[in-house]
């Protein structure tokens, strides 16, 4: 992989459900998966559908490195929560397939029940014709706290955890912090700031504002060069749907106006909203944060 140090690309923008419309769509349907690496390290946030043409993309890569190593290609999967729309993918990922990929699993244990166990789930035989064992890759998995970090080593391809309590949050130069939060129904979900040297990328999806803003996100997201907040609504359509957890595209651009970040990619984008309604809304939000954009699949940030 050549041509940056650092990559950010977005596969699936869409909540709730993966839209295909007739009329085909310039922002994309897959649901929420993006992917930030380096050249030798690779890190995937939610593994909703869009996780799939992402794992046909990453299938080369992993043969090449086949061939030139002998040793594992390691892929990080981190989830933001464990809701349908964020894990559907996860079965039809090529590489969970190749016995030559380790795939590091990290996510939010759930109402009691552990983060393997809710993936083991996922595959059971009722529900999938493999179950989470047949799956060819190694795998490892992760109960996520608030109170954990990943970082990376300079050239070392294995994901470290550590620990904010007993560990330098400034270990490496590739890390991904974590906030907790706790109103997305029914345990919260968790918020992710990437960070590559001094650059920061805040992805903040399945989160609900409030009037005042939320003052921790501020404080996580601040003077961050990206965030990437959920703007599943309109005004209207979040008077009808107010308690299910998702933001309208004025909290995101409220909350990107207090954090004093330098960019704003509206997320989460509700199925029934077609291209028309959300540029729309993407006009709307620019009169309140300039410099926002819908995000879409295909979207990439390079440094």
């Amino acid at each position: 992989m050549n041509g940056y140090n650092f990559l950010f690309e977005i596969y699936g923008v869409r909540g709730s459900y993966p839209i295909a419309p007739s009329e085909g769509t310039k922002i994309g349907g897959n649901t929420t998966c993006v992917m930030a690496r380096t050249p030798n390290q690779v890190v995937i946030l939610d593994a909703g559908s869009g996780i799939i043409p992402l794992g046909k993309k990453l299938v080369p890569e992993i043969l090449a490195h086949q061939k030139e190593h002998n040793e594992a290609f390691h892929i990080t999967i981190m989830f933001t929560h464990t809701h349908i729309d964020h894990l559907l993918g996860l079965p039809f990922f090529a590489p969970i397939y190749m016995p030559q990929v380790h795939l590091h699993l990290i996510g939010p244990p759930t109402v009691g029940v552990s983060f393997e166990e809710i993936l083991r789930t996922q595959v059971l035989p009722q529900y999938f014709p493999l179950t989470m064992d047949e799956f060819r890759s190694q795998k490892s998995f992760y109960n996520l706290s608030e109170n954990l970090f990943l970082y990376f080593n300079e050239d070392d391809t294995l994901p470290h955890i550590g620990d904010v309590r007993t560990d330098s949050i400034e270990t490496g130069n590739f890390r991904i912090h974590t906030m907790k939060y706790y109103f997305h129904p029914k345990d919260g979900s968790f918020l992710y700031r990437v960070e590559w040297n001094d650059k920061k990328i805040v992805f903040a999806t399945d989160i609900e504002g409030y009037q005042g803003g939320d003052h921790r996100l501020i404080q996580f997201a601040k003077n961050a060069d990206l965030l990437i907040h959920d703007a599943q609504y309109t005004e209207e359509q979040y008077h009808q749907f107010c308690g299910y957890g998702h933001s309208s595209f004025t909290m995101a651009c409220d909350a990107a106006n207090q954090a004093e970040v330098q960019k704003l990619l509206l997320f989460h984008h509700d199925p029934n909203n077609d291209d028309k309604a959300l540029f729309e809304i993407e006009k709307k939000a620019k009169k309140l944060f300039p410099n926002t954009e819908l995000a879409k699949e295909g979207w990439q940030l390079r440094w």
